[in-house]
């Protein structure tokens, strides 16, 4: 059920059977030369419109939160970085918000990996109030399944931008994009350090990603995250046995 497009009396009505909301949240910022500075928001939407379909009637459909925290790229043009502190408080602030409206169930869809440790904070601060989360960082989850679809995933690589031309061919382009390692190891921090860690803005090998890449990555990744929602609401039944 997308939250948008319901009004009060639907709310209410829903609100007696569906006590799970999914929560979109991305990044405006750069994706290399070649792929939309929405992509961190294009890519979760899509999932949500798919996950609609399979869950639309178990799963309340929030809007998403557009902007996040992103200290890795800040320095390229078309990044909107919010401070780590504020993005974390304001999500959470959405997520309480949720609870008292009778939300036990949050699930947090990140698609931007600058999210991750806000998002860990947010989480923990939310099961100490009685919330059960599950965090989908599809990137990281599913890496070791991305893999064998695109052999280079990373940011804006293969995988990203596969996905994003399986949404719309206009959103992304793959000539003369060619490909980049991540040249450091992130554990390493140093002013525009992220200039280093990701030449013109992106990893991977962008160049061979496809949009049938992208509809195969959709269709497996669907089936993993529909088990991460199974397993997230046999541990609420597990809670409510004790």
């Amino acid at each position: 059920m997308d939250m948008m497009t319901i009004n009060l009396k639907e709310f209410k009505e829903m609100q007696k059977t569906v006590n799970t909301v999914l929560l979109p949240i991305g990044m405006i910022e750069a994706h290399g030369p070649h792929c939309a500075l929405g992509t961190d928001v294009l890519i979760p939407r899509e999932f949500v419109r798919r996950l609609e379909k399979e869950r639309g009637n178990q799963i309340l459909m929030a809007p998403e939160v557009t902007y996040g925290h992103s200290w890795g790229l800040a320095s390229f043009p078309g990044t909107i970085d919010i401070s780590a502190k504020a993005f974390s408080n304001y999500v959470f602030e959405i997520c309480k918000g949720f609870y008292e409206n009778g939300f036990n169930n949050i699930i947090l869809f990140n698609g931007h990996g600058g999210n991750i440790s806000s998002l860990d904070i947010v989480t923990e601060k939310l099961a100490d109030i009685g919330v059960r989360t599950l965090t989908i960082n599809w990137y990281v989850d599913y890496r070791e399944d991305i893999k064998k679809i695109a052999a280079n995933p990373g940011h804006a690589g293969e995988d990203e931008t596969s996905l994003v031309l399986a949404i719309n061919e206009k959103y992304a382009f793959t000539e003369g994009v060619g490909s980049h390692e991540i040249p450091l190891a992130k554990r390493f921090r140093f002013k525009d350090g992220g200039a280093t860690l990701y030449p013109e803005a992106f990893s991977g090998d962008a160049e061979n990603a496809t949009a049938e890449k992208g509809e195969k990555l959709y269709r497996m990744m669907m089936n993993l995250i529909l088990k991460d929602i199974d397993t997230l609401w046999k541990i609420e039944q597990q809670q409510e046995r004790r």
